[in-house]
């Protein structure tokens, strides 16, 4: 091992690196690193990547890599890394100017289409005026006979009918009202004023047996009636205002209503009637 290699070994010791740190660091295999390290260029790549590899791990190593390359050189037998500088043929810059001639095409080219745009907008032609003649209107006479309107014709009247001689007696005897004896007022009727008037339609009112009672319903509006006597339904429909169902006698009664305001119940054996209640789809029980 020369001194290139020992100088490699010697850095990285001192910076307190494995290889395998080392390569973790710098990506470059630690294989390779050892073989500068041992100064086994045979089995590094190609001399030009053999050149970067140095570069890069004398970078990591804080060394100096223009120095390295110079010791790399000498340790493989080859020439210095000044000659090699030296033997580089400085390239020759040209010190005339040169146009650059795509820039001057697109001058160039833009030139000419703003002159075509200003000279199509100062030297166009004027419009040309149309030499169609406007389309004069033109008259049409009419001949004298047919400017004569027709005659107008007289919208017929109508003639009243007079009226009959007997039509006004027909009239007068039937404006005449007859005399009407004035009902009779039942002193009773008076006292009672919340009770509503009794339906014109009378029903014979049967007798209850002992132990029951006889109901019929009354409806004071449209509503919808189920009357359940003694768990048997006996009546379930609609009922106009004014309509009244039968008589029906049971033990016990359960009356559902659409509405209780306008639902009405009569009992047979004392003439009272009453509301159960207001409510809207509501069941009441009555009992003899």
């Amino acid at each position: 091992m020369g001194v290139f290699g020992d100088t490699l070994r010697q850095a990285r010791v001192s910076k307190g690196v494995t290889l395998r740190e080392a390569e973790q660091a710098t990506r470059i295999n630690r294989h390779h690193l050892a073989a500068l390290e041992d100064e086994d260029f045979a089995v590094l790549p190609p001399l030009i990547y053999q050149r970067g590899i140095v570069r890069n791990y004398s970078a990591y190593l804080e060394l100096d890599p223009g120095k390295s390359l110079a010791m790399f050189e000498e340790a493989r037998g080859g020439d210095s890394a000044a000659e090699l500088v030296a033997a580089v043929k400085p390239l020759e810059m040209p010190r005339h100017w040169s146009p650059n001639f795509a820039i001057i095409a697109f001058m160039v080219v833009m030139g000419a289409v703003i002159f075509a745009w200003i000279y199509s907008i100062s030297f166009s032609p004027d419009p040309v005026a149309s030499t169609v003649p406007p389309a004069i209107p033109t008259v049409t006479p009419i001949p004298d006979d047919r400017l004569a309107l027709p005659s107008p014709t007289a919208i017929p009247t109508a003639t009243p009918v007079p009226p009959t001689a007997t039509a006004a007696p027909a009239v007068a005897s039937a404006a005449v009202p007859t005399a009407t004896p004035a009902p009779t007022v039942a002193t009773n009727a008076v006292a009672q004023p919340t009770e509503p008037p009794a339906p014109a339609v009378q029903q014979q009112q049967p007798a209850a047996p002992q132990g029951g009672a006889t109901i019929r319903v009354i409806a004071q509006g449209d509503i919808e009636v189920t009357i359940v006597a003694d768990g048997a339904v006996v009546f379930s429909g609609w009922l106009g205002a004014g309509q009244a169902t039968e008589w029906y006698t049971a033990a016990q009664f359960a009356v559902t209503t659409s509405d209780g305001s306008q639902t009405l119940f009569e009992n047979a054996q004392t003439g009272q009637q009453f509301y159960m209640g207001y409510g809207a789809g509501e069941t009441y029980y009555l009992g003899g």
